[in-house]
């Protein structure tokens, strides 16, 4: 297939040729991975492209949309790539055999191996000089074992390309894990302490005195928003895809008299008793958010180990018949997010399908073979192009990520989307509920002014052949 790029696409793929070590802040569904391949494209015809490419992605992404888009494109096709992820050791290590031997070549790795891949080739001994991270996002923690093996060895590569869609699914205190691998610390500080100390004060506190939350100090957005900019763009599809409108419809539920009274008791008391005389404890504040977010969804564990299941109401399952029953047999996507959702929707919708990651099974929805589709954000939110077999999408229960809601949403709502998309959103009014939704739109707000900040501006959108 032949590619035609958009402006802005071209635009990004310059960027990514012009600046070594930078950050694609680009909204869902705007092609990072098209963009991405075409710069590297060029920079090779240039003979400015030197050694590997490591492309490191969620597993799903890793073994369906790299492969894919690689294939898919007439400038791309050509190109030597090799799939590391979903592979046994055994295989994994045959390949990896052959790395100082091979021509310049593409290697997909799932994240979960990156520890693995830098115990083999730690330090000076590191392979891929270019580095591709798609939904860099998920390295944002500083203290996790995935970002400290990729500082390792960040300063042994030449190009270091970030591409995701959320940068502070949290706020600003995340965006500083993704500069320090581009720029080493330069911008906003050699390390966590020092970029927390120069734009953050304590807020509330835990019993041991240590700080609970960080808040921002007035005005710091600005500064780091001006420190990043050079080496970060960001671009809205709003603003440069002419996409069908998005709806969203918040559905309110409500309990009877003795739900409600079940549902307070365990809030109020933090202790629910059975029938069988034991009880549903929560021992912390956390705990007891997740216990009543199950409550609101209908069901709750009595037994983690056990996983059996008390189920409080069906007024969800209940909604989704309403919805599936509007819907004039059209294709239906549903989020759930706890693994009694599944059980529960299963068993009552049997002819529904559970999304399993297989590219027969995406195939066949794109089709609009699968009337219904159940997946967990967690698995389906994020790389996955599910435009093409439905725009009518139904959350069980809203994700408390800001990244895994605006990835959910994408799924539909992307670039080959040709209807409006509907977006559904089952919520138990009065309810713990109420407050994720609202959390939700704190952090996206604070996520929007960074992009803001960072976005591109470069003038109308026209198409532009890249053969």
């Amino acid at each position: 297939m032949k590619a035609t790029l958009y402006d802005y696409q071209r635009y990004c793929a310059e960027f990514i040729k012009q600046v070594p070590r930078c950050g694609l802040f680009l909204d869902v569904g705007l092609g990072k991975t098209l963009i991405t391949l075409t710069a590297f494209v060029e920079l090779a015809q240039d003979n400015k492209l030197h050694g590997h490419i490591l492309v490191i992605a969620p597993k799903r992404i890793a073994v369906n949309t790299w492969p894919d888009e690689i294939t898919k494109w007439d400038h791309t096709k050509h190109g030597t790539y090799k799939l590391l992820a979903d592979l046994s050791k055994k295989k994994r290590e045959k390949i990896l055999d052959s790395v100082e031997s091979d021509p310049p070549t593409i290697y997909i790795i799932n994240r979960e191996l990156i520890p693995k891949l830098i115990d083999r080739f730690p330090g000076d001994k590191w392979p891929f000089l270019n580095v591709v991270i798609d939904e860099a996002q998920s390295f944002k923690g500083y203290d996790t074992q995935g970002f400290k093996a990729l500082k390792s060895i960040a300063p042994f590569t030449h190009r270091w390309i970030e591409l995701t869609g959320t940068p502070s699914p949290n706020g600003l205190m995340d965006i500083w894990s993704l500069i320090y691998l581009i720029d080493g610390g330069r911008r906003l500080g050699e390390n966590i302490t020092q970029y927390r100390s120069r734009h953050f004060v304590p807020g509330r506190r835990t019993p041991e005195g240590y700080p609970y939350e960080w808040l921002l100090i007035d005005g710091h957005d600005q500064y780091i928003h001006h420190a990043i900019k050079d080496v970060a763009i960001s671009m809205m599809k709003k603003d440069y895809l002419d996409l069908p409108p998005v709806t969203h419809n918040l559905i309110e539920l409500d309990m009877t008299k003795n739900e409600r009274e079940i549902y307070n008791q365990l809030k109020k008391d933090k202790v629910l008793p059975l029938l069988d005389g034991d009880a549903i404890e929560a021992a912390n504040a956390a705990v007891l958010s997740g216990a009543l977010l199950q409550l609101s969804n209908g069901a709750i564990y009595a037994d983690e180990e056990k996983k059996e299941i008390i189920e409080l109401h069906d007024h969800k399952i209940k909604a989704l018949e309403e919805i599936i029953e509007g819907s004039n047999g059209q294709p239906i996507l549903c989020f759930y997010w706890y693994k009694h959702d599944k059980i529960r929707l299963l068993n009552h919708f049997p002819k529904a399908e559970l999304f399993t990651g297989d590219p027969e099974q995406l195939r066949r929805w794109n089709n609009k073979e699968i009337p219904l589709l159940f997946a967990q954000p967690a698995s389906a939110g994020h790389g996955l192009n599910f435009q093409y077999g439905g725009h009518i999408l139904v959350f069980f229960v809203v994700p408390t990520s800001l990244e895994l809601w605006l990835q959910s949403v994408g799924r539909l709502d992307r670039n080959g989307q040709t209807e409006p998309v509907i977006v559904h959103y089952l919520k138990m009014r009065g309810t713990v509920e109420d407050r994720v939704i609202m959390s939700l739109l704190d952090k996206q707000e604070t996520q929007q002014a960074l992009i803001d900040a960072v976005r591109a501006e470069i003038g109308d959108m026209h198409p532009v052949d890249i053969n």
